[in-house]
């Protein structure tokens, strides 16, 4: 093996990210990129418990100490309680991990900044481009409206759409997007109201709606995504950026540098 090669480990490879992220990684050319491991439930195991990568079959296990030897990070994408059992065996062997996994509690988002202090994590609740473009714009517009005090003259609602078997709700990505507009609040020493309304149909990938309304005027931010391929390609760009650090917990900002 490349010393220089990156080795990954995807955990929920046949979920929905898992999948997009396995065909990425075997249909681009990414000499210093391998996946070396993956992990699934038990249950998932008996109806599937190898992948086809680069011509290869890999098998999966069900406990992530069984590959603990053959990844350098962990991208991880099930549910919080599965999550952070594979934060603490990350730290255990100095580990990193990419967590995409949303709907955290307020002491599980401690557990994940303590263990930062011991390995580097990158935490987003969306691994997209063009959202993370969206929260730096709605960081902007909403550092305006208070500069022209205008804040207590506007109606913010979030309206997110996800397909009907996502579990949290408001969605992460919304809960980011209202916590970007009210830290400028803050800044200004303003509490604001920010509405959000989920909605849960089909098969629908991800679709986020900022509304200001104020007299006479609205405007409208919209993000939309037509399949998980961004979100599976960011989370692969996060890995491998990564790589380089020690400790600490940081998110697709520092990534994309935006």
């Amino acid at each position: 093996m490349n010393k220089n090669q990156i080795r990954l480990a995807v955990a929920g490879i046949n979920g929905r990210m898992g999948k997009n992220i396995l065909k990425i990684l075997n249909t681009q050319i990414r000499k210093n990129v391998l996946l070396n491991g993956a992990i699934e439930t038990k249950s998932s195991l008996k109806k599937r418990n190898k992948i086809f990568y680069k011509s290869n079959f890999l098998k999966i296990k069900s406990n992530l100490i069984d590959i603990i030897d053959y990844f350098d990070i962990l991208i991880d994408f099930t549910n919080p309680k599965s999550t952070i059992e594979h934060l603490h065996i990350c730290k255990s062997y100095n580990k990193k991990i990419v967590i995409g996994t949303t709907g955290f509690s307020i002491q599980q988002k401690l557990i994940i900044e303590k263990i930062s202090k011991n390995i580097a994590i990158i935490l987003s609740s969306n691994f997209s481009l063009g959202i993370n473009i969206l929260l730096k714009i709605l960081e902007n517009i909403t550092e305006i409206f208070c500069k022209n005090k205008l804040e207590n003259k506007i109606d913010i609602d979030i309206i997110e759409k996800h397909h009907k078997n996502k579990i949290d709700t408001p969605s992460g990505t919304a809960l980011s997007l209202k916590n970007v507009i009210i830290q400028i609040y803050k800044k200004y020493n303003f509490m604001k109201e920010v509405k959000c309304h989920s909605i849960r149909a089909a098969d629908l990938y991800g679709e986020h709606n900022v509304l200001f309304s104020f007299f006479g005027e609205q405007i409208e931010l919209i993000h939309k995504v037509s399949n998980r391929h961004s979100f599976a390609e960011g989370s692969i760009k996060a890995a491998i950026w990564l790589y380089t650090k020690k400790t600490g917990i940081y998110t697709m900002n520092h990534v994309l540098e935006i």
